[in-house]
């Protein structure tokens, strides 16, 4: 009758059991107890006394209708004679005690040899165990930790967990995986994954585990494909009330630069809000922010920024609003104050994060006269630094084509004439960035007027001097100017015709 009522909550007292070992002289305690028991629960200093007690292991069962707690100790017998009984005595477990065991008769040695040992029960392959860390009343948008604990066997291959997920919470993989190795050989090790979810609406909900799949290989047998879950967790979110859920909530305010300034220039407020373990969807305080502004008060939106992170078993998550505030004409402005209710989850009641009231006076604007001359000079004397700077990069990349320029005015003012056409290949090759050997070849030696003066140019330096007419010399330096830079190309011609003690010609 106990066990047929067990499932519907009462709760059955521990169990022993004895299992012979591979020699005759070794046993394998088992204790069972219904729960989640701590191992510090079994006093085995009993046992001490009695047997040589190996590495005790501590595993949980979780199924649909039973949750376990089982230990495991190897007993070694020796000292005893071999028609002698040993009793171990009940051990103290919690408030209870497991009950007396009488070990039996041991064999002789030479019949132990022989003698067949029973058959060891298989033991569960794979045990996973789902729970919520939480207590008291849950509430939408509260974070809670979900934790699934699974015991592997060191045979199974390419195990494979899934995610957790349900349509009624939102879930977020929390950390990373914890791993504790067996203890000793042959038996499992324990893996432990957490994830953190968040109710969205009240209701009776069920979650259900993540589904673990893989193979399992013993000896002499072929791989078993497994897939298991945990028990489902029935979860129950209980109505919220109107005003936001969290275990601390905090706000805060400040104003750049100051609670001062000039009409033209804005403030920024700034208002932050501090959350720990609750959802931050709820909060909206920029409507209140700009609602509640006295007149003559302009308020415009300086954006938001948050941020969220987990920390020692904490939600913590931080929102900050901005908005500047202009005035339209000098005075005092009072900032009326903020009032926030929240449920405090910890003592089940209603608080109110409050903000006082803040007074701003905005000054007159002065006048900006005595500003603006200094800003005019700046103005030029930065003008000037442009024209100079200009002139400079002018200066750098005309300059070897405006000496050229200057040495062939020179020498046309000196008349010479190798001089002259030697200077007006290279001006012309810098000019036109083509390399010219003869005066032939220049652009403008087919026009009239120029190629007449080219012609007489090339006859003085290579025919006999009395042969064709004279040469122009003022007519081709004023006729080269056109193709120099304006300005640059008279100033060179000016200082080319004074350097020569000429008369200057009349252009």
């Amino acid at each position: 009758m106990l066990a047929l009522v067990s499932p519907l909550g009462w709760a059955l007292p521990p169990r022993a059991e004895l299992l012979p070992g591979a020699d005759p002289s070794d046993w394998l305690l088992i204790i069972e107890a219904d729960g989640e028991r701590q191992s510090s629960e079994l006093e085995i200093t009993p046992l001490l006394r009695q047997f040589a007690v190996g590495r005790v292991t501590m595993s949980r069962v979780t199924t649909p209708v039973q949750q376990l707690t089982r230990w495991q100790i190897p007993l070694h017998q020796s000292g005893s004679p071999a028609n002698t009984e040993v009793v171990i005595a009940p051990l103290k477990l919690g408030n209870e005690f497991t009950p007396s065991l009488t070990l039996p008769l041991r064999l002789p040695l030479r019949e132990a040899k022989t003698a067949s040992l029973p058959q060891l029960p298989t033991p569960s392959p794979l045990e996973m165990q789902a729970s919520l860390d939480h207590q008291g009343p849950l509430y939408p948008g509260q974070p809670v930790i979900y934790r699934l604990t699974l015991w592997l066997p060191t045979s199974m291959q390419n195990p494979a967990l899934s995610e957790l997920s349900s349509a009624h919470f939102t879930i977020r993989r929390l950390g990373s995986d914890e791993w504790i190795a067996p203890a000793q050989a042959g038996l499992p090790g324990r893996l432990t994954r957490s994830w953190l979810v968040q109710a969205k609406a009240p209701g009776l909900w069920h979650l259900d585990s993540p589904r673990l799949q893989g193979q399992l290989t013993q000896q002499g047998e072929k791989a078993q494909r497994l897939s298991a879950r945990a028990a489902p967790l029935e979860v129950r979110v209980d109505k919220a009330p109107a005003t936001p859920v969290a275990t601390r909530l905090t706000l805060s305010q400040r104003l750049e630069p100051a609670t001062t300034g000039d009409v033209s220039e804005p403030l920024i407020r700034i208002l932050t809000l501090t959350m720990e373990n609750g959802d931050s969807s709820q909060i909206q305080l920029a409507p209140l922010m700009a609602h509640q502004l006295p007149g003559g008060i302009q308020a415009h939106p300086d954006g938001e920024q948050q941020q969220e992170r987990y920390r020692d078993g904490k939600l913590l998550f931080e929102r900050q609003w901005r908005q500047t505030l202009v005035a339209e004409q000098s005075g005092e402005y009072q900032l009326p104050p903020i009032a926030l209710p929240w449920f405090n989850t910890q003592s089940g009641r209603i608080e109110q994060a409050s903000l006082p009231a803040i007074t701003l006076r905005f000054q007159a604007t002065t006048s900006r006269q005595p500003d603006q001359q200094p800003s005019q000079m700046a103005l030029r004397e930065s003008l000037w630094w442009v024209v100079l700077a200009l002139a400079l990069r002018a200066l750098w990349r005309h300059g070897p084509r405006w000496r050229a320029f200057y040495r062939l005015q020179r020498a046309l003012a000196q008349h010479q004439p190798d001089a002259s056409r030697k200077a007006l290949l290279q001006w012309a090759s810098l000019r036109w960035q083509v390399s010219y050997y003869q005066l032939g070849q220049l652009p403008h030696a087919g026009h009239n007027r120029v190629g007449n003066a080219i012609d007489s140019l090339e006859r003085a330096c290579f025919a006999r001097p009395t042969s064709g007419p004279p040469i122009e010399w003022c007519a081709l330096a004023l006729t080269l100017r056109a193709d120099e830079t304006a300005g640059i190309a008279h100033l060179i011609y000016l200082l080319g015709y004074r350097g020569a003690r000429h008369r200057l010609p009349v252009p």
